[in-house]
């Protein structure tokens, strides 16, 4: 056991990136003798979770009384948070494990992120990014892992009603303008017809199920796409474990034409349950993205406020400010490559099969173990 406590204070029962991730950093962290306690917070996107053995495991962590008598390390993960002076005195170091999609932080960061002793960030991109935005304090490379176990090519498809064997296309994503619904959507429309045997299943959550729907059927009355478009099948809310898994391996390809990613858990998730990714050329995900695993989209770097003004989904103006950068998909390389990836599904397999050996390689056991590195360099200093 470590001579100090991490109180880890993330979003660890959230169906959300942070809250998946909270839970894994946490408990690979105790799996390598840290102790740990959890402080709990949540954005209201509860998660069920299957594991009787793993929630169990989170309840005793979050139980778990905060030590008398070891330094205590606390560990926030979540956007930028102001910590006071009067809680700041009672912890030894205060590291933040945070995110973000563009190629410089918000000006309102740097201020907040200098109050912590250390930043822990999971890709090389943020790395660049907060450099680049003048964070003088120290940043640390934690990335994520893969969960092989739970995403795997053997879990049993979900049912999607289909009459005939269509090539199924699938995408999960917050809705959110950064996500790039748009793109992804007209691509669809503009490659394929009712003709082709082919289906694009919409896994998405953050607004309502109504809302979606009218944002999706009002964009597809704005580009005049009539009834010959290819079949679209739309999922809102938050899903059970069983359905989410059964999602990815139901499908032949992932697509996400994203605009920026710190790292983007559902390529992880995809590739770890044997499907090959279509997705933009930039961003925290091409750490673990390549040619081999992946059909890359190109695109070109622009200010995030050119497309906010034709977004279906929600907007953050923390992407707009002055001197932002994300990426822009080509629209004609993305029907490029997903025409491409529908006429070669014998590749489509084989780069799957590459990411699955990839993403065995990308345990949550090392993201455990670099998360220590950095405390205890940060320890050191």
């Amino acid at each position: 056991m470590k001579d100090y406590q991490v109180i880890w204070r993330g979003p660890v029962l959230d169906a959300t990136g942070y809250g998946t991730a909270s839970r894994e950093y946490a408990l690979a962290l105790d799996r390598q003798g840290v102790d740990v306690k959890i402080e709990t917070y949540t954005w209201n996107f509860p998660f069920t979770i299957e594991d009787r053995e793993k929630k169990e495991w989170l309840q005793q962590l979050i139980e778990k009384p905060a030590s008398n008598n070891k330094p205590k390390i606390l560990i926030y993960h979540s956007p930028p948070a102001i910590i006071d002076k009067k809680e700041r005195a009672q912890y030894e170091y205060c590291l933040l494990n945070t995110v973000w999609e563009t190629n410089k932080i918000p000006e309102s960061w740097k201020t907040i992120l200098q109050t912590f002793d250390a930043v822990c960030v999971p890709c090389t991109h943020n790395i660049k990014a907060l450099k680049k935005s003048g964070v003088s304090v120290p940043v640390f490379l934690v990335p994520h892992g893969a969960d092989t176990a739970m995403y795997d090519p053997a879990n049993p498809p979900a049912s999607l009603s289909l009459e005939e064997e269509r090539f199924v296309f699938v995408s999960v994503f917050d809705f959110q303008h950064r996500k790039n619904p748009e793109s992804l959507l007209r691509a669809y429309w503009e490659a394929f017809t009712s003709n082709d045997q082919v289906l694009l299943v919409i896994k998405t959550y953050g607004s309502s199920r109504k809302e979606i729907r009218s944002a999706i059927n009002n964009y597809k009355r704005k580009l005049g796409f009539g009834e010959n478009t290819a079949p679209l099948y739309v999922m809102t809310g938050i899903c059970e474990e069983k359905q989410l898994k059964g999602l990815y391996t139901a499908g032949d390809a992932f697509v996400l034409p994203t605009r920026g990613e710190g790292v983007g858990l559902p390529f992880i998730e995809a590739l770890s349950s044997g499907l090959p990714v279509i997705a933009t050329g930039w961003g925290g995900q091409m750490d673990f993205l390549n040619e081999k695993n992946s059909f890359l989209v190109k695109y070109k770097l622009e200010s995030p406020s050119i497309s906010f003004e034709n977004a279906i989904s929600t907007t953050y103006p923390s992407f707009a400010e002055k001197g932002q950068l994300w990426a822009e998909a080509d629209i004609e390389h993305l029907k490029q490559q997903m025409r491409y990836a529908f006429m070669n599904p014998k590749l489509c397999k084989q780069k799957g099969a590459q990411g699955r050996q990839d993403m065995l390689k990308m345990t949550w056991e090392n993201a455990g173990m670099a998360m220590i590195k950095a405390i205890e360099r940060l320890i050191r200093r």
